[in-house]
């Protein structure tokens, strides 16, 4: 049995429809999920540049490399794990700030100026 037995329709002007439509084009994703996102409390972001995919494959390998010198080579095994933490907190901190959903705080003052327009 489907849970989304709801449907939410809404009169916009020709500006608002497009805005939208901009809107949900650079997120990348479909008007449902957009407007889900954001029932959720979730503000959408907006699909990452081109070659993001290819510098966080890049940099995934960087790391695997730096796992496998440490574990077969007589190098200062802690530096390297070190090192290899680092470039793992640095993909993950890539990969918020272009990809992770930020959370609505339906009270923060940002998210009231969104709201408001100004």
């Amino acid at each position: 049995m489907r849970k989304r037995t709801n449907t939410v329709s809404a009169r916009l002007s020709d500006e608002e429809c497009d805005n939208l439509n901009k809107a949900i084009e650079k997120c990348n994703m479909t008007k449902s999920a957009f407007v889900r996102m954001i029932a959720n409390q979730y503000l959408p972001k907006e699909r990452p540049p081109n070659g993001y995919d290819e510098i966080i494959s890049e940099l995934t390998e960087i790391g695997n490399n730096l796992y496998h010198i440490s574990n077969t080579n007589n190098y200062d095994v802690a530096l390297v794990k070190e090192q290899a933490k680092r470039l793992d907190n640095v993909i993950l901190k890539i990969s918020e700030l272009y990809t992770v959903p930020e959370k609505i705080n339906l009270g923060d003052e940002k998210w009231q100026q969104l709201k408001s327009g100004t």
